[in-house]
């Protein structure tokens, strides 16, 4: 719902926007000449910009979205790897704790 009055208030600011500034002006550029609405050139330069700011973001998005793929595999091998050691630990833990219960139980008897 707040994105949807966030919209209808954006609709709003670009409706006054473009009621305010309808005069006809020319806009030139190299050896081009084009006349058009103040409103449709202001919005056109910022919808460019837009598009031109969003395609060139694509290249670190990717990077970052390749990099995440790697550290989200290499931290699924790492857990694997800890729960093989916790589990060689626990196969391992009682045989040891009776060697090391076995050596004291002979230190007690000296």
């Amino acid at each position: 719902m707040p994105s949807l009055v966030i919209a209808l208030i954006l609709l709003l600011v670009a409706a006054a926007f473009a009621l305010q500034n309808t005069e006809v002006v020319t806009v030139q550029f190299l050896l081009w000449d084009y006349q058009a609405s103040l409103v449709l050139i202001i919005l056109g330069a910022t919808l460019l910009g837009t598009l031109l700011a969003f395609l060139a973001s694509i290249g670190p998005r990717l990077r970052r979205a390749k990099e995440l793929r790697r550290l989200e595999s290499l931290t699924k091998n790492q857990e694997a790897r800890i729960r093989e050691l916790e589990a060689h630990l626990q196969r391992t833990a009682p045989s040891a704790q009776q060697a090391d219960s076995g050596g004291r139980a002979m230190d007690e008897r000296e």
